[in-house]
């Protein structure tokens, strides 16, 4: 397995998906409130993980071949984060400032941040970041 790109430190759990059929679209959703809930984030925060986790699993599913969703913690100084990142070797070429409204379009403001690396295999990463509210309703 190769490891999950993005900007941040990456941290645990680290969750793989491999999208060949429909059904891995429920199973990516799943996937995405188990990592939110490990990370300590609000019921109503995972939905929003499960959502974009689904939308990305329907976008990658439409190309006819297997992708990978990886679902893992991120830090950047004391925040902590979901991230769930896709590479997509069928943007290369693709303009990443249509790739990126394209997917602001879809994924509206159920994530905290979109961005995509890399020119000759572009990755889409996308991060949702904890909020104190997150480890309140956590706590209780």
């Amino acid at each position: 397995m190769t490891r999950p790109k993005g900007p941040y430190t990456m941290l645990p759990p680290v969750l793989t998906v491999q999208v060949e059929t429909a059904m891995d679209i429920m199973i990516a959703r799943n996937t995405a409130r188990r990592t939110a809930s490990l990370l300590g984030f609000a019921p109503s925060r995972q939905a929003q993980l499960a959502t974009v986790a689904a939308t990305l699993a329907e976008l990658v599913l439409k190309t006819g071949t297997v992708h990978t969703l990886n679902f893992n913690g991120v830090s950047n100084g004391n925040k902590t984060g979901a991230q769930l990142s896709v590479v997509t070797p069928w943007l290369a070429g693709v303009s990443v400032s249509n790739v990126m409204i394209a997917l602001r379009s879809k994924l509206g403001d159920l994530i905290d941040e979109i961005l995509v690396e890399g020119e000759d295999i572009p990755t889409i990463v996308t991060v949702m970041w904890s909020d104190p509210e997150d480890v309140q309703a956590s706590d209780s």
